[in-house]
């Protein structure tokens, strides 16, 4: 029986990229009473694979998603990978956590499915006739059929092709299979070769196997139907070349490749057919002799060099590297097999590090370098746009289509930027420009042809990302042939590059609606106004009369307040009989948000270049970035803050993992002991640094990671394209030197044992892994710094809670704790000391700094928890593992310390602190100890970050103006004084006084600064893929994951995608130990509070406190500057505070409280993910939550229903009808029936 219901069943074909889509809608059918509900799920998600996966061939490369939208953790999907690799087991781990944390009620909701197939090219036979492909390959003499009824299309093509090209004497009889000598030398061929043919035919790994045995020839397999130049496979160069076409699962034997594509010349470089020989110049270039076109690779007839010691593809590549004096330019090292330039002198173990730019010892350890650039405008225009859109196309499922009607832009260049109310420049023509026909192929054209007449330009939109840029490069993808660069989370860009044009979206700078920005950047002269959107369609687009309905306007969409204004203004203007010219307030409307747009953006951009020396917009993509400009360029010091390796300090040489893996197995197959880094000191044979090395066997032992060595089997393509800086470092010369080094060992006497990383990988078993896995060697793996970066602080101690008498309910913030932390905290310098099992414990905690990976014990009395972990996708504070993971409602009963005992990284602050309040380590694995550099507030130096913050700060405060209790010179004197001693920072007085853009700005740039050095270095990507030949490479390259495949149209794919961990590069910028500093430092602060209040904690989040006040007891202090408390409720007046609070889980929470300014109660409700507009407010309140979570648990989730703007993965903007359930969710601690809450793993001792 099937489980589930299908609501809707689409599919969809690329046929030009072999790819296939199915999109399965389905709801779960009800669970039987008696049914386990996770295990009735998984039946379902089993029977759910089978049926989309229906009609998949083994090989085929597949990829799903699985979303709904309840799923608060968003979509879960599973990477591309063979369909015979799949399992039930990876996809429902990619779903069980999210489905879990929302199992209530789901079996109501609709799911959708997707599974997207990439069926790689394989060939068997023919079973049908061919139709146009036959009667083609039939009709041109460059083309030879292969006729067959079994699986052997390949092989027999490959022996026709040898026949023909070897001028075999029985080549007629090959041809024509007469008297079965074609099938004879097939079996031959798979004999020899030791190669099997799946029953489904052959494939890419076929290909590449025989390509692999047919030394010194050159496969190339080219798709039917683009004249060559769709290549689906490319072997490496030689001097015999076997040419096939390819064509529904067959293959054909091509002789002649212009008659096979009908032109009087082809280019076999490049893959482009022509008919004028002066039509095309080849690009291709030879690794070894740098001519072009490049030489063939003959294994056979390789002549080495005795000058240059490097190897040469026969006697014409030879001699072409003496005639063009590449012999005394490029040369080996007999020593370490490096292949380096001759104007400068080699040193070996030297490297070209690209972030210190310089040539460095391998294993060096770099550090963040200060960037020494300056912002440039010369050659530079600005443009700032903003669209308008009518919505009335409906489309089948509901959803209205944007289409846009009106685009409105603002430009100005290096010679007018400070020219305000220039109408035309000479340099960039008028200043502003208004579009009512075709707007977007309109302003395209317009940045197409500013672009060739200036050397940068940046195009900004406000929220752009999300909505105006999305209808740009839906142009661009479908009406152009532009490959832009895009940097992409979701469907949302965060930018986009085309050549020396930048699409930017202002909101990665101001995090808040357009509205707000004339306000924050003292904006006096404009507003922005209001616009009935829903007025905007086809007929009114002449409209004078009467302003129109108050629905158009879409006030209950508002929140309460902006409504109520909204409200006000409406009936002032009906009250007047006011006459609204729709093209008139169409137009001024959008020239307003355009006006806001660049005068906030420019006046920003003056600001910083003026205080930070960067220009956001030319230097950056977003605020956190500028930002980390502007200490790289102006505050930081030389050799300060290191760059953690890749790997860690442990595993960041070649001794990878996987390597060790192997020669643990080596040693364990061949009974012998094998010296290697992992263990002892690293190996060395003839002075040549080699991977392992057995004395007792004179046998060395070498692994060859595919990226390092560069092997050609996985890195079939771009093999002499620059892997660095340098123009040396290629795979190619990867390769070459591998081979060198091991040419070398053997001449010295030594049995080489090798293993390539594709060719281990493929041999592991599960057998193996366990092994190793379990091995002491690799039990524990190296400390991981991003482990240690936990997040802040957020959870309700209490449910509910009502003031009984002589109490108040008090809501307190910090100020500003992040930069609070970055300018008092500690930091750590340079790079650490490693210290690794029973090293750690030679050292003293209470004196060391730095991360610490252990095993620790909480005790089981302890109200508030210290240290974080990450379970349940949450991050969360217990006292016990085993019922933090089990979400354990009961006392903890656990007895074992390994059932209790918590396992992590963390920044050893947090756990001296957490041994002071009871907890135990049991064991250590690994601390990296460093030295430490603090702000010294008696000597006022010192600190890491200290001159960055003391800048922006003083830049805010000055901005504020003088507080309202300075009106006398004394008291300015004073307050001057106060602030030096409490912050260190001396304001000029001469500037303080009120400018809101110079306040935003000090505000935005000492909050937006450190996020930058906890960024994730191997971020996912975004290729528009055009050529099917290009698709399938990256389909194969064992270098990267296929995230997603979206097709844009028959020609063009959005491919997502990711480097593997061996392959990407890390980031200059990037130093995760100094993040997790900043956030364990602002949790300790909160924790100072939380640990003295103790049980009155009813709420915490990050930066503030919601506790219960009550006579003689601790109240914590307010103040003014860093790190101290404010009032949350000041604004209310002095004195507010809070009766009643009711909490349904961390970031949803609502109060009633009582307002001194006001004298009456207010409520205010806050819950994440939902948008508390006048509508949804109706809905969910402060009476709502608080009923909620004092009745059942059981009670029904809520259903909000909203309109909301959703980006297609075509790039089309809609607006859609969404409905989002509410239900409370507490679940990080153990709540009572009465409100009270313990943490998971907490246990009274019993009373005796």
């Amino acid at each position: 029986m099937e489980k589930f219901l299908i609501v809707k069943d689409t599919t969809s074909k690329v046929r030009r990229f072999n790819l296939s889509g199915r999109s399965l809608d389905f709801k779960i059918k009800t669970v039987p009473e008696g049914a386990e509900p996770i295990q009735w799920v998984k039946d379902a998600i089993v029977q759910l694979v089978n049926k989309g996966t229906e009609g998949l061939a083994p090989h085929d490369m597949v990829g799903f998603s699985f979303c709904s939208k309840d799923f608060k953790n968003g979509e879960g999907w599973i990477r591309f990978q063979p369909a015979s690799e799949i399992t039930i087991g990876d996809i429902w781990n990619t779903i069980s956590s999210i489905y879990q944390s929302n199992s209530k009620g789901l079996n109501t909701e609709t799911f959708c499915f997707r599974v997207t197939s990439v069926h790689l090219p394989y060939g068997s036979g023919r079973v049908r006739k061919f139709n146009n492909f036959e009667e083609e390959c039939g009709a041109r003499q460059g083309i030879v059929v292969i006729n067959n009824i079994d699986n052997l299309c390949l092989p027999r093509a490959l022996v026709v092709a040898i026949a023909y090209i070897n001028r075999d004497p029985e080549y007629r009889k090959i041809r024509r299979n007469i008297q079965k000598i074609q099938e004879q030398k097939t079996m031959q061929l798979l004999k020899d070769s030791n190669i099997t043919i799946p029953e489904t035919g052959s494939g890419i790994p076929q290909m590449q196997q025989f390509q692999e045995f047919l030394q010194g020839y050159k496969l190339t397999v080219y798709l039917y139907g683009n004249k060559g130049r769709d290549v689906i496979f490319e072997g490496e160069d030689a001097g015999k070349h076997i040419n096939l076409l390819y064509h529904d699962d067959h293959y054909n034997v091509i002789t002649s490749l212009t008659a096979a594509f009908a032109c009087n010349y082809y280019c076999e470089e490049c893959h482009i057919p022509f008919n004028n020989k002066n039509d095309h110049r080849c690009g291709g270039t030879c690794a070894a002799c740098l001519q072009t076109p490049s030489c063939p690779k003959d294994g056979q007839n390789k002549i080495n060099c005795e000058v240059c010691k490097r190897a040469f593809r026969g006697q014409k590549c030879f001699d072409n590297h003496k005639t063009h004096n590449i012999c005394s330019e490029i040369r080996r090292c007999e020593k370490c097999f490096a292949i380096y330039r001759n104007t400068r002198k080699h040193t070996c173990e030297e490297v070209f590090c690209k972030t210190c730019n310089e040539h460095v010892e391998r294993d060096h350890l770099c550090y963040m370098t200060i960037d020494k650039g300056s912002p440039k405008i010369a050659n530079t225009l600005f443009v700032f746009y903003d669209l308008e859109t009518m919505q009335e196309k409906k489309l089948e499922d509901g959803s209205l289509l944007h289409q846009p009607n009106l685009c409105v832009f603002v430009q100005c260049c290096d010679k007018c930027i400070n020219e305000e109310k220039l109408y035309f420049c000479q340099k960039c023509g008028f200043r502003q420009k208004i579009l009512t026909e075709n707007v977007i192929s309109t302003f395209m054209g317009h940045i197409l042809n500013m672009r060739k007449k200036f050397k940068n330009v940046t195009v900004i939109a406000h929220n752009g990302g999300g909505f105006d840029h999305q209808f740009i490069l839906n142009h661009i993808l479908t009406q152009t042939d532009l490959v832009p660069e895009l940097i992409m989370r979701g469907t949302k860009l965060v930018s986009m590059f085309l050549d020396n044009v930048r699409f930017l979206d202002s909101l990665n700078y101001f995090q808040m609606a357009l509205s707000k920005l004339p306000k924050v950047f003292g904006l006096t002269e404009i507003r922005k106004g209001y616009f009935p959107h829903l007025f905007n369609t086809t007929d009114h687009q002449n409209y004078i009369g009467p302003i129109p309905p108050l629905e158009t306007f879409e006030p209950d969409n508002l929140k309460c307040n902006d409504r109520e204004a909204l409200l006000a203004w409406y009936e002032g203007k009906v009250a007047e009989n006011y006459i609204f010219d729709f093209k008139k307030e169409f137009v001024e409307y959008c020239v307003s948000d355009v006006d806001i747009l660049a005068q906030a953006c420019l006046k920003f951009r003056q600001l910083m270049i003026k205080e930070g020396n960067v220009c956001p917009f030319t230097e950056s993509v977003t605020l956190p970035s500028a930002c980390n400009k502007i200490f790289r360029r102006n505050f930081l010091k030389p050799n300060t803050i290191g760059l953690i390796p890749k790997g860690g300090y442990r595993q960041c040489d070649n001794q990878s993992k996987i390597a060790t893996q192997w020669l643990l197995l080596e040693e364990r197959d061949r009974r012998i002991n094998i010296t290697h880094s992992v263990k002892q000191k690293e190996a060395r044979v003839g002075g040549v640094k080699v991977d392992g090395f057995c004395a007792e066997t004179n046998e060395v032992f070498e692994f060859y990671g595919c990226y390092y060595h560069g092997c050609p089997k996985c890195f079939k393509h771009v093999r002499n394209t620059p892997l660095t800086d340098s123009t040396i470092e290629t795979l190619e010369y990867r390769y070459e030197a591998t081979l060198a080094k091991s040419s070398r060992i053997k001449e010295l006497g030594y049995t080489v044992v090798e293993m390539w990383e594709c060719d281990f990988r493929r041999l592991m078993t599960d057998e193996m892994l366990n092994y190793t896995e379990s091995h002491p060697l690799t039990l524990y793996l190296p400390l991981n710094p991003r482990d240690a970066f936990y997040g802040g602080r957020t959870g309700n101690a209490k449910s509910f809670y009502k003031t009984k008498e002589g109490e108040k309910i008090k809501y307190v913030d910090f100020t500003s704790l992040y930069p609070y932390v970055n300018k008092y905290g500690k930091y750590p310098l340079g790079h650490p000391t490693v210290h690794i099992g029973e090293e750690c414990s030679k050292l003293n905690l209470e004196t060391t700094d730095g991360l610490i990976k252990c095993k620790i014990l909480p005790p089981h009395l302890l109200f508030h928890p210290v240290l974080p972990v990450k379970m349940n996708n949450k991050l969360m504070f217990v006292l016990c593992r085993s019922c933090g993971e089990s979400f354990n409602q009961e006392p903890c009963e656990h007895i074992s310390d390994d059932e209790r005992a918590l396992t992590g990284t963390w920044v050893i602050d947090e756990v001296r602190k957490a041994i002071e309040k009871g907890y135990k380590i049991l064991e250590t694995y690994e601390i990296w100890q460093y030295i430490i550099d603090q702000y010294n507030k008696d000597t006022k130096t010192g600190g890491l970050f200290n001159e960055y913050i003391n800048k922006f700060v003083g830049i805010k405060q000055q901005s504020s103006g003088w507080p309202y209790y300075c009106d006398t010179p004394k008291k300015k004197d004073n307050y001057i004084k106060e602030y030096f001693e409490a912050e260190g920072v001396r304001l000029d007085p001469v500037k303080i006084e009120r400018n809101p853009g110079l306040r935003q700005l000090g505000k935005a740039v000492i909050t937006s600064f450190w996020g930058k050095l906890g960024q994730r270095e191997n971020q996912s990507k975004t290729s528009i893929v055009r050529e099917p030949g290009e698709f399938y490479n990256m389909m194969t390259n064992p270098s990267i994951n296929i995230n997603s495949v979206l097709p844009i149209n028959e020609d063009a794919l959005l491919v997502n995608w990711e480097s593997k961990e061996e392959a990407y590069s890390p980031l200059s910028t990037v130093n995760v130990v100094l993040a997790a500093y900043t956030t364990a430092q602002a949790r300790l602060k909160l924790y100072e509070h939380l640990e003295r209040l103790e049980e009155r904690v009813i709420y915490y989040d990050t930066d503030s406190i919601i506790y219960v006040s009550a006579p003689e007891q601790y109240d914590p202090p307010l103040g003014q500057f860093l790190g101290e408390l404010t009032d949350e409720l000041e604004d209310e007046g002095a004195g507010s505070y809070i009766k009643e609070f009711v909490s349904g889980g961390p970031k949803n929470y609502a109060y009633k409280a009582w307002s001194t300014s006001k004298e009456c109660d207010v409520t205010v409700c806050k819950v994440k993910g939902i948008s508390l507009t006048y509508k949804t407010s109706q809905i969910i309140n402060f009476d709502k939550i608080m009923k909620m979570v004092l009745e059942d648990e059981e009670t029904e989730a809520i259903p909000i229903t909203s309109k909301l703007i959703k980006r297609t993965s075509e790039h089309n903007v809609l607006t859609i009808n969404t409905t989002k359930l509410y239900r409370p969710n507490s679940t990080k601690r153990r709540f009572s029936t009465d409100g009270s809450s313990y943490p998971y793993g907490f246990k009274k001792h019993k009373q005796k």
